[in-house]
Order: structure tokens, then C-alpha cells, then sequence
């Protein structure tokens, strides 16, 4: 069990090294890099940078909303039952 557990932990750790990496060199560098540039390609256009991540976070806190008040309701039926 605690095999799988360090190979979750390492691949999570290393999909986010990449995330961070990939987004910090879409923000930091590719707006300086001409138009024509090869490396342009591997990137979408400047404007997402701020509507991809306004987008997750919309949908996580959304996700940790609904099992707030999904969890927080079945609080509240396990304790009428009572």
C-alpha cells in the first residue's frame, strides 16, 4: 500500500513541477519572444493565462462548495435521526 502511495505522491509532484514550469515560461518569457518565433507554437494565446486558471479555480471551489454542504447535510440528517 505504501508503494502506491509514494508513486501518487511523485507523480502528482511532477505534474505540478511541469504545470508551474510551463505557466511560468507562458508568462515570463513568451510575451517577450517575437511573433515568429518557433517556440510560440507551444503555447496558446497570452489572454488565457489569466482565463485558464480563473477557470479552475471557479471549478474547485465549486467542487469543495458542493462537498462542504453535501457533507454538511448529512450531518445535519444523521443528527434528526437521532
Amino acid at each position: 500500500m505504501g508503494s502506491s502511495d509514494k508513486i501518487f505522491g511523485a507523480t502528482a509532484v511532477s505534474a505540478a513541477v511541469t504545470i508551474f514550469t510551463y505557466f511560468s515560461f507562458w508568462t515570463f518569457i513568451v510575451p517577450f519572444l517575437d511573433e515568429d518565433s518557433s517556440l510560440q507554437k507551444f503555447f496558446l494565446p497570452y489572454q488565457y493565462a489569466i482565463y485558464l486558471p480563473a477557470a479552475v479555480l471557479v471549478a474547485a471551489l465549486s467542487l469543495v462548495t458542493a462537498f462542504f454542504v453535501k457533507t454538511t447535510s448529512k450531518s445535519k440528517d444523521s443528527q434528526k435521526a437521532k
